[in-house]
This record gives C-alpha cells, sequence and structure tokens, in this order.
C-alpha cells in the first residue's frame, strides 16, 4: 500500500508539473488565434462601419386607380384623372463624411427631386435621424444629404489616385435592406469608362471590384485594407438587361472624384455647369466623312459654337471634326456631350480635332455656364 501511494504521489506530481508547462503553451495558442482573428479587414471594417448608414427616401408616385373607380367618358378627356399619388420608400446607402453630418451617396439614391417628400437615415447604434437633400452632380451620379443630429461618427475620404490594382476591396452597405453588410474582394481595375449611358447616368474612371456589390449598396463605401475610403460604390453589371445580382462585375466612383464634388457644394453652393460654348454637335455620316477629308465616322462634328465662348477662343471651329477628348476617343455626338459635361468649371482638357485633314490638339479651358437662354454643352 505504501508503494502504491508513492507512486501516485510521483504521478500526481508529475501531472501538475506537466500542467504548468501546458497551461501556458494553451493560452499562448489561444492568445494567437484570437490575434489571428484581427485581421486587417476586420480593423478596416471597424474604423468605417459606424459611418455607414442606411438610407431611405420616400416619395410620391402616381399609379392609376382600379378600373372600377375611373370614369371612362371624363377620364378620356383628362386622363391625368385617373392618376392617383402613392407613397412610396425605396432605400440605399451613405457615408457619414463630416462631423456636421453631410452624409455621401449617390444621385439615383435620392430619384427625382420633384417627388421627393421625406429622407431618413438610420446609423449601426440604431439612431435615426431626419435628413435634408442638399445638391446632386448628375455627371457623376452623385448626391450630399444632411442629418439633424449630432455626434455622429465620421470617415473621410481616402486618396482614390493611390489605389492598388489586385489590393483588398471592402464593399459596405445595405443591400436588399437586410442591414448593413459587409462583403470583400479586390481591385479588379481602375479607369474604367463606359461610353453608353448607364441607366441616367455617363460613368468613367471608375474604380472596378469584385466585392459582392446588390441593389441597395449604392452610396456606400469601398474601402481598402487601411480603413481608407477609396470609393462610392455605384452599379453593377450583370451582362443581361435582367436585374440577377452581382456576378463579380462592380464599380465604384472613386473618392477623389467625390472630394470635387464635395468642394464644388462647399465653395458654391451649388455644382456649377461647366460650358464649352458648343452649341451644335451631330453625327458624322458617310457623306460627310467623304466631303471633309475625314477617315472614318468616329467622331463628333462641330456644327455650330458661341462666338468668344470657351471653345472658340480655344481654336475650335465650325466643321472641326472632335475625334477625341484627353484620352476618351470620341465615337458619337452623344458621347462628346456626356465627355464634356463630365468635367469641372475651371478644368482643362485637351481636344482632338481633325480639319482639313489635319490632326490638331487644342486646350480647352471649362466656364461656368451663363445665364442665358438656349442650348449648351
Amino acid at each position: 500500500m505504501t508503494e502504491f501511494y508513492r507512486s501516485f504521489n510521483h504521478y500526481w506530481a508529475y501531472s501538475c508539473i506537466f500542467a504548468l508547462f501546458l497551461i501556458p503553451k494553451a493560452t499562448l495558442a489561444a492568445d494567437q488565434i484570437a490575434a489571428s482573428r484581427r485581421t486587417a479587414i476586420v480593423r478596416a471594417v471597424e474604423q468605417v462601419q459606424p459611418a455607414v448608414v442606411s438610407v431611405y427616401v420616400t416619395f410620391t408616385e402616381h399609379v392609376q386607380r382600379p378600373y372600377w373607380e375611373r370614369d371612362p367618358i371624363y377620364g378620356f378627356f383628362y386622363p391625368r384623372s385617373s392618376l392617383v399619388p402613392l407613397e412610396r420608400t425605396s432605400s440605399g446607402s451613405g457615408l457619414i463624411v463630416d462631423s456636421e453630418g453631410h452624409i455621401l451617396t449617390n444621385d439615383h439614391v435620392i430619384g427625382s427631386k420633384r417627388k421627393l417628400q421625406h429622407i431618413e437615415i438610420t446609423l449601426q447604434d440604431g439612431r435615426s435621424f431626419s435628413a435634408d437633400y442638399i445638391g446632386s452632380d448628375t455627371s457623376f451620379d452623385l448626391a450630399l444629404i444632411k442629418a439633424q443630429g449630432d455626434q455622429l461618427p465620421v470617415a473621410p475620404l481616402g486618396d482614390s489616385d493611390d489605389i492598388l490594382v489586385g489590393e483588398w476591396a471592402i464593399a459596405i452597405g445595405n443591400p436588399f435592406d437586410v442591414g448593413v453588410s459587409v462583403s470583400v474582394g479586390v481591385v479588379s481595375g481602375i479607369n474604367r469608362n463606359f461610353p453608353q449611358v448607364q441607366g441616367d447616368y455617363y460613368y468613367r474612371d471608375l474604380i472596378q471590384t469584385d466585392a459582392s456589390i446588390n441593389p441597395g449598396n449604392s452610396g456606400g463605401p469601398l474601402i481598402n485594407a487601411l480603413g481608407e475610403v477609396i470609393g462610392i460604390n455605384s452599379f453593377i453589371h450583370t451582362g443581361s438587361s435582367n436585374n440577377i445580382g452581382s456576378i463579380g462585375i462592380g464599380f465604384a466612383i472613386p473618392s477623389n472624384t467625390a472630394r470635387s464634388f464635395l468642394d464644388e457644394i462647399t465653395h458654391h453652393g451649388k455644382v456649377r455647369r461647366p460650358w464649352t460654348g458648343i452649341l451644335r454637335l451631330q453625327n458624322i455620316t458617310p457623306r460627310l466623312a467623304e466631303g471633309l477629308d475625314l477617315p472614318s465616322t468616329n467622331g463628333a462634328l462641330i456644327v455650330d459654337l458661341v462666338p468668344e465662348g470657351p471653345a472658340y477662343t480655344a481654336g475650335l471651329r465650325r466643321w472641326d471634326a472632335l475625334v477625341a477628348v484627353n484620352d476618351d476617343k470620341i465615337i458619337t455626338a452623344q458621347q462628346a456631350r456626356l465627355v464634356l459635361q463630365g468635367f469641372r468649371v475651371d478644368e482643362q482638357c485637351t481636344l482632338t480635332v481633325m480639319r482639313d485633314g489635319e490632326t490638331l490638339d487644342l486646350t480647352l479651358l471649362l466656364t461656368e455656364e451663363p445665364q442665358r437662354p438656349g442650348r449648351w454643352y
């Protein structure tokens, strides 16, 4: 029996010694695992997510009365009498960019200003505030609203010129109104241009990402692994006319473009509309191309412009063929209009034109649109 107790005591002593070595190692392993969970992505989300809001826009839409409520005779002569107002609410996302409560979002999230009734924003901490509409830049699908609240979290805009293709890209927003959500991918490309209008907007110089972006993400931020806001998520490409959700091709407006928009609002109280002094553009037909000694029908023909206007001062003349603006090759007159409308007042751009068989590069300084009747570009 004495031998048994002696063996038991030895076993217990060895077990205690072993435990003294094992417990610190187990604790260390747990600490390492806990530390490994807090990745750069987690830290970046923690930094920006509190400033991401859900945006709810209430608007009035006129719809047809039920057929049994319509007067067929009166409705024939007064078609609008069969319409009744109906309040509806749409949702999107936004980003608080300063301590005064200014929130950056997409213009298409706000929708028609004539139908707009009320804007409400909801924060991550559960607080809700009314918001006032401040202004929009329809050339870039950006809008600014202001929340009627205090002690709001802020996520300042970063530098979108400092982007690496292939680096982490994190999209934060309120897809399908399920609540603010996070999706992760990479920066797939930069300086993406869409020559055709997407909805009501012409997009250029976009950031492409494969981070999942869906309806409701619009207006939310795209951030990098440092927690810097590099873009405003705006739309997706699905390869189809059907809205089938994200297939990994999403686009964000660069943060520097958004900062330029904010500067316009801050310093001028509005987005000043740039003016070139070009009165009329048209597509180039095969007959025009032959008559003007042009190599192809690509480009936009300058039909009329304001004497002494910015374009005229830059050296542009009637019947010049505008074939490029900076690095954008011009194919149609519509594209030329949209590209020119995308510049800011006091910005310069290079116009490449063909005249009498020669190619000329002209420097255009855009000014603010004058208060005159007529159509300007």
